[in-house]
């Protein structure tokens, strides 16, 4: 399991989230639905806890939509520029026996659950390496 940084920490609500990103809690929420970011839920009462990462990272797809002209398509190929199973080298049978690698079709992430080869490594995709750094710059590739 990966270390967990203060800045991916999940401290803050959904409200003060959208203080300090300056998007709605209603666009935070569709961001979420649309598969661009994965929050965490407090166990008790399912309510959504953001890290100082997360809130940088609705900002940047905010401006990726308002400010740069993608659409949620656009971002998520740019998400799939280098995906996980690269990203933490994971072993041939795991790669080939996980349901995301074998679709191709959207992040790990995205997907609302961890790949159950992820779940069985105690793997976190919020502590992900490859979550993580499109996170803090969407627009990296595998080739820079």
């Amino acid at each position: 399991m990966e270390l967990v940084t203060d800045e991916s920490k999940p401290l803050y609500t959904i409200r003060i989230a959208s203080e300090l990103s300056g998007v709605s809690a209603g666009t935070i929420r569709e961001y979420e639905r649309q598969g661009l970011l994965r929050v965490h839920r407090r166990p008790q009462s399912r309510h959504r806890l953001f890290s100082a990462l997360e809130i940088r990272w609705i900002r940047q797809v905010w401006e990726l939509l308002h400010e740069e002209g993608l659409n949620v398509a656009g971002i998520r190929r740019l998400l799939q520029v280098e995906p996980c199973y690269k990203t933490i080298r994971c072993a041939r049978e795991v790669r080939n026996a996980c349901p995301v690698y074998r679709t191709r079709s959207s992040p790990c992430w995205s997907h609302g659950v961890s790949p159950p080869c992820c779940e069985r490594r105690g793997r976190n995709c919020q502590a992900c390496a490859a979550y993580l750094r499109f996170r803090q710059n969407p627009a990296l590739s595998s080739k820079g």
